[in-house]
């Protein structure tokens, strides 16, 4: 066996991480402390771990060395992975401990978009300001549609006409729809125009131009994974369960049922609230 050379990772990366990590980190896996082994690292050990193949390597190579005096021992790499793989059921005790982490990212990146689609629909359809601009907006263009008895009299305007307010100029050419209708508005309805107490009529510039790139499709199929991986998720913490000693089964299945239990509440609230979100 050629301990440097049938593996596929690399031998630098592997024995930085033999260096740095001993025992008691390993003891901190199982105890889930990600204060002794943060979790970049755990994605680290993870990515890194020996597969089945390279383990029957491993250990064909000690059993055939065992009782020889002229054995040739593992090099660190190998000698890291085979300890690695002592920890029991360590690649489904991780695989759950990222995903836990993974998960609570992904549903509170998801709650913050939501949360500012909501609230631009809401300020868009219940707004008084927003409706005071609106409402100038299709005053003005039936004024200046007066000639005209089949637009003159509109009730309504589609939203593509928005962007074309600033390219209809004055006939002196020194002012343009847009900024007249700022103007009449802050003049006529906005009585704290011009002080610190003045709020903008309008959604938050960032938080419409965010809402404007959000696709309902992109949630749906986020939440979709999300499940899926929640649901793998529960099946290996089962796994790990049910084949862990007593001594190795604490705390690692009280934590993980709590978050299994919490994030399925968090993943059903949060498709309900799209789902109201989506009807607005």
């Amino acid at each position: 066996m050629e301990p440097k050379s049938f593996f596929q990772i690399g031998t630098r990366q592997i024995f930085s991480l033999n260096a740095t990590y001993s025992f008691p980190s390993f003891q901190a896996i199982l105890n889930m402390d990600n204060t002794v082994v943060d979790l970049e690292t755990l994605q680290s050990l993870y990515d890194n771990r020996a597969q089945q193949d390279e383990m029957e390597k491993i250990e064909k190579h000690i059993k055939s060395s065992k009782d020889k005096d002229d054995a040739k021992p593992l090099d660190k790499p190998e000698q890291f992975l085979f300890q690695l793989s002592q920890i029991p059921n360590f690649s489904g005790r991780v695989f759950c401990i990222l995903f836990q982490s993974t998960f609570d990212e992904c549903i509170s990146s998801i709650l913050r978009k939501v949360e500012i689609l909501q609230r631009v629909c809401t300020t868009l359809q219940r707004g008084q300001c927003v409706m005071q601009v609106l409402g100038l907006v299709l005053a003005f263009g039936n004024f200046m549609n007066g000639g005209n008895r089949s637009r003159g009299q509109a009730d309504g305007f589609t939203l593509d006409i928005l962007p074309k307010l600033k390219d209809v100029k004055s006939s002196d050419n020194s002012q343009s729809l847009l900024s007249f209708i700022v103007a009449y508005y802050l003049r006529h309805f906005d009585e704290d125009a011009g002080r610190e107490t003045c709020v903008y009529p309008l959604p938050e510039p960032q938080d419409l131009f965010q809402a404007s790139q959000m696709k309902f499709e992109d949630f749906q199929r986020d939440l979709r994974k999300l499940r899926k991986d929640l649901k793998a998720c529960s099946a290996e913490t089962e796994k790990v369960c049910q084949v862990s000693s007593e001594e190795h089964l604490q705390p690692f299945k009280e934590k993980m049922e709590g978050f299994l239990s919490q994030a399925k509440t968090d993943l059903e609230a949060q498709e309900t609230q799209l789902e109201n979100t989506h009807k607005m």
